[in-house]
């Protein structure tokens, strides 16, 4: 993406002007507003509706990326982890698999932090570019994960990347991809001047 170095600049700016007035982390329909007048400060066409939708995948779409998926991670040392979309109506296993690797959105454009950074009023982010279809939950190897007293708590997949399906919390999808996977990392200091 010839479009990265550019992109950093004006993210960086944003973020620098939204930490200015709030200490909480930039996360949700902010970043999504942050990206979307990002990419069309730097001259792609985005597209984004402020209608605070939860409609799975795509938050913004631009002609020459696709859609685009605006997530929020926790980085750690060497890798970032994102909950996704709940399973809950959906009974086995396959099913959800099915519905969690159905085509949603083409790219990831996550925010990721390391928690410690924002307790301590850090704004040091990572913006994550990488396509979706490289953490498909579909092929991973599952397996069942029970609880202490026996009962099944959820299922556990492991292969290129880690995920777990986590029934307490109506199936809902937890990711954890490898840093050294992901295509594009842009660096951010949110700090104001």
């Amino acid at each position: 993406m010839k479009y990265v170095k550019k992109l950093k600049l004006v993210l960086e700016k944003r973020i620098k002007r939204y930490h200015e007035d709030y200490t909480n982390a930039l996360i949700a329909e902010m970043y999504e507003e942050v990206l979307h007048r990002s990419l069309l400060d730097i001259g792609l066409n985005s597209k984004w509706e402020n209608n605070r939708s939860h409609k799975i995948g795509e938050d913004i779409f631009e002609e020459s990326i696709g859609r685009i998926s605006c997530k929020s991670g926790a980085l750690s040392k060497d890798s970032v982890e994102w909950n996704g979309s709940r399973t809950g109506k959906y009974e086995t296993l396959a099913e959800k698999l099915e519905f969690l690797s159905s085509d949603h959105d083409d790219y990831y454009f996550m925010l990721a932090k390391d928690k410690k950074n924002i307790i301590d009023k850090n704004f040091k982010y990572k913006v994550l570019i990488f396509p979706s279809s490289l953490c498909k939950v579909n092929e991973l190897n599952w397996e069942e994960k029970f609880s202490r007293d026996g009962k099944l708590s959820g299922w556990k997949g492991t292969g290129n990347f880690n995920a777990k399906i986590v029934l307490s919390m109506s199936g809902q999808l937890w990711t954890t991809l490898p840093l050294d996977m992901v295509e594009h990392i842009i660096e951010i200091d949110g700090n104001p001047v």
